[in-house]
């Protein structure tokens, strides 16, 4: 309606009409705009909470997986330190041919430590992550989920060891079976259990695996390395909990604001 006053404002040549009716027109564009913005200004602030909400969740579940991986890492570096003794010096683990065998097969267990990335490649793919306006925050959560992508970390948590194919490689078939029913349980997801369990085989039975395992050149050196990948992966994992626990307190700061 005011395009049609202002054509007939100029056509009668009433130029003060004429200028009120652009100015109205020129009001009229600037608030809807302003109101087009207000509302994808609202629009983005639902979708970076509701990405912020689900970042929380994963930096938590996160942080249980590094607790249970560690815990775990500690349970296998204890076998692996028992392996050590006896293949070093001959101690036996409470003076059982059969607990040092299980010492040196639960030594070899490994746990994948998985981060859980979903909202962050969801959001870095959809060309989403400037709703984090926060542009420090924004680096360190792309710092944070390279950990198990890329780089000299992420190399150092893909656990492979060679120790882990040489004791299996060493270990009767008969006997792996065993332990795997009685000796080990699968728990949800990536989750283990290890589990002292009694000895299907005689001592002297069991003696003789420890004597293979001592006979072989390289068991001890890949055993000590393994022991010590899982030191530094220790390491490593500490500095990602600290790291999400702090991004965990800039995510909830973020959705304050």
């Amino acid at each position: 309606m005011s395009l049609m006053k202002l054509s007939a404002r100029l056509r009668a040549h009433d130029w003060t009409a004429a200028l009120i009716e652009l100015l109205i027109v020129i009001a009229g564009i600037l608030i809807a705009l302003q109101v087009s913005n207000w509302n994808q200004g609202r629009l983005d602030r639902a979708r970076a909470d509701s990405y912020y909400v689900r970042l929380q969740a994963e930096l938590a579940a996160d942080l249980r997986s590094m607790d249970v991986a560690r815990g775990f890492w500690a349970q296998v570096a204890g076998f692996g330190r028992a392996a050590i003794a006896h293949s070093e010096t001959g101690q036996r683990v409470d003076d059982s041919n059969w607990k040092t065998v299980l010492a040196y097969y639960h030594g070899t267990q490994i746990m994948p430590i998985e981060l859980e990335d979903t909202t962050f490649s969801e959001m870095r793919d959809g060309g989403d992550l400037e709703l984090i306006a926060n542009e420090d925050l924004r680096k360190h959560l792309a710092d944070y989920y390279r950990l198990t992508g890329t780089g000299m970390r992420a190399h150092i948590l893909r656990h492979d060891p060679v120790y882990r194919i040489q004791v299996r490689g060493l270990t009767p078939t008969a006997v792996q079976e065993y332990i795997w029913k009685n000796c080990f349980r699968q728990l949800e997801g990536t989750n283990q259990q290890l589990i002292d369990c009694p000895s299907p085989i005689s001592e002297d039975e069991a003696g003789n695996i420890l004597t293979t395992y001592r006979a072989s050149p390289s068991l001890l050196e890949n055993l000590r390395y393994w022991n010590s990948t899982l030191a530094v992966s220790d390491i490593v994992i500490d500095g990602a909990h600290k790291q999400a626990t702090g991004l965990a307190a800039d995510v909830e700061k973020a959705r304050a604001r």
